[in-house]
């Protein structure tokens, strides 16, 4: 067969080896479980484009009609399918890999298969309507009139070419100082082989007006800055493969940030913090993460707070560098959500230190009756006077009830196990019943009639058990307590003493306590079992004088009626 001699044939042959020579690379030098949808279509564009700098090299130095128009049918393997991987790689390069799915695969792939097919049997010139020789001084080219299936085939290129450069570039700008040199590099490649279309469908001078058309050329440049974009300055351990191979589907939220502070990748699970990834990306990291510049100094995580749609949330923020040869490129902040866990360790804080409130009150409440008895002990030996006795009975009477408060309150971590409807007037009168006290009279109001609580049975007992005997301890003669309906709970007033405005608030404190005999862990008691059932409780005025304890956020359900009766001979424990 023969030959045509150019310089064009080099160049072609040339940038067919600098093209398979980074598809190469690419493959060998990137692990297997790494090799992402950035990587592959890299090595699909590398290997595009050297088949079409290949086969049009060979189309070039043929000097046949039929060689050249075999050889130009072979290069569109590669030409074709160009723009959809150039496309592909720009989708999965900035972070849109997950676009990338079976049916927009299908939708890239078909139009350049068509094309290819039409070319090779052309039914109807709808691939190409005419071809031919042409001579340009010493060099013979083929000259082919393009059919409209080809004329669509251009239109979807350009589009495909164009839509992957504004990617390219739009991410290009919007990384942060760290990475200028491969911003750079990012821009020639998507811009390099636009520009040169554009030459060659205007048919400008210099490259639009001579006899080869240098494309493949150029895309073989594109390949190479990419190359060392991805390679060389390691783009992809920043963004996008520090998001899409390691945090995109983590529950934490990370955020990329370069050296220069600027947010440059955001995931999924970041953006309930520092907003949307395509508005955060680009900003300062300090204006989006006010706590930002404490980790800069911090030697530990940073704990800090949000408002969320369900209230309150604990975040901690860790900060990493991502470092390569032995440069700093930028870091990865950590944002785990750690309410949980931080509100388990407040409440375990919280109740180690009502453990020390509690060894305050047995040290004090104990040692005194023990001086008692063993005082009054003595003196019985001494005297066998019946009163000493009398008195210690009465001593150790005072600490068997304060032992089984402190008992109850000791068990609070288990307050509420299961919820069930419990009628609030049978647990009244159960309670009533219970104690059995000439000077105790309890009136349960007409609107707490068939009113069911959705509470855990026993502890809700405990409730209404420890109320009725305050307002009892605290009477110096008869007591009337009242059990009325409010519009989200219930209250029990009784006709007492009441209680001082000032110290409302402290009733609720354990040890706190009015009366010489009590303990104070009665009401501390029934708030710990109020709040374990959602609930909350609060001391005021009693329309008679006495003291009133309103209980509010409860639930009431239908009234069961296969609902257990309430026991009234149940121990409260």
């Amino acid at each position: 067969m023969p030959w045509q001699s150019t310089p064009y044939v080099l160049l072609l042959f040339l940038s067919a080896l600098v093209a398979s020579l980074w598809a190469g690379y690419a493959t060998l030098s990137v692990p297997a479980e790494r090799r992402d949808r950035t990587v592959l279509a890299f090595v699909v564009l590398c290997l595009s484009a050297a088949v079409w700098a290949a086969t049009y090299g060979i189309q070039l130095a043929s000097t046949t009609l039929e060689a050249k128009l075999f050889a130009h049918r072979l290069l569109h393997v590669g030409a074709a399918i160009t723009p959809s991987a150039w496309l592909a790689f720009a989708l999965a390069y900035t972070g849109r890999g997950e676009n990338l799915t079976p049916p927009v695969v299908a939708a890239l792939t078909a139009v350049p298969v068509a094309l290819v097919a039409l070319l090779f049997v052309n039914p109807y010139s709808l691939a190409l309507v005419d071809v031919g020789l042409a001579t340009t001084g010493s060099l013979t080219r083929l000259e082919t009139t393009l059919g409209p299936a080809y004329q669509f085939h251009l239109a979807f290129s350009y589009v495909a070419v164009i839509a992957g450069a504004a990617l390219v570039v739009g991410n290009a700008f919007r990384s942060g100082g760290q990475v200028k040199r491969q911003a750079v590099l990012l821009i020639c490649g998507a811009l390099i082989p636009l520009a040169l279309n554009v030459f060659e469908a205007l048919s400008l001078p210099p490259f639009g007006t001579g006899p080869v058309n240098l494309t493949p050329v150029s895309l073989s440049l594109s390949t190479a800055c990419f190359g060392v974009a991805m390679f060389r300055y390691r783009l992809l351990d920043l963004t996008p493969i520090a998001s899409r191979v390691v945090v995109s589907e983590m529950d934490d939220g990370v955020v990329v940030v370069d050296a220069d502070g600027t947010i440059v990748d955001v995931n999924p699970a970041a953006e309930a913090v520092v907003g949307e990834q395509q508005a955060a990306v680009g900003s300062a990291a300090s204006a989006r993460l006010p706590e930002y510049d404490r980790l800069e100094t911090a030697t530990d995580d940073v704990l800090v707070t949000r408002e969320g749609p369900d209230g309150g949330r604990f975040l901690r923020l860790s900060r990493s560098p991502l470092r390569r040869d032995g440069e700093t490129y930028g870091w990865v902040v950590l944002i785990g959500d750690v309410t949980t866990i931080e509100k388990q360790r407040r409440a375990l804080e919280e109740r180690n230190e009502r453990l020390d409130a509690f060894a305050g009150v047995v040290s004090h409440d104990l040692r005194n009756p023990l001086s008692v008895i063993s005082g009054y002990a003595e003196l019985a030996s001494e005297t066998g006077d019946p009163e000493y006795f009398e008195r210690i009975q009465s001593t150790t009477d005072r600490m068997t009830a304060f032992l089984e408060d402190l008992l109850q309150l000791s068990r609070q971590g288990e307050t509420v196990t299961e919820f069930e409807s419990v009628p609030l007037k049978e647990a009244v009168t159960s309670v009533e019943d219970d104690i059995a006290d000439g000077d105790l009279t309890v009136v349960v109001d007409d609107a707490v009639v068939g009113a069911v609580v959705s509470a855990d049975r026993v502890r809700f007992r405990q409730v209404l058990d420890n109320l009725v005997r305050n307002a009892r301890d605290h009477a110096d003669g008869p007591v009337t307590v009242t059990v009325g309906r409010l519009p989200d709970g219930f209250f029990l007033a009784d006709d007492g003493p009441g209680i001082p405005e000032s110290e409302r608030e402290s009733v609720f404190d354990v040890g706190f306590t009015t009366r010489e005999p009590g303990t104070g862990l009665g009401l501390a008691i029934v708030r710990d079992v109020v709040e374990a059932h959602g609930w909350s409780i609060e001391a005021t005025d009693g329309e008679d004088g006495g003291a009133r304890f309103e209980i509010v956020g409860v639930e009431f359900v239908e009234a069961d009626e296969h609902a257990d009766p309430i026991d009234a001979s149940s121990e409260v424990s």
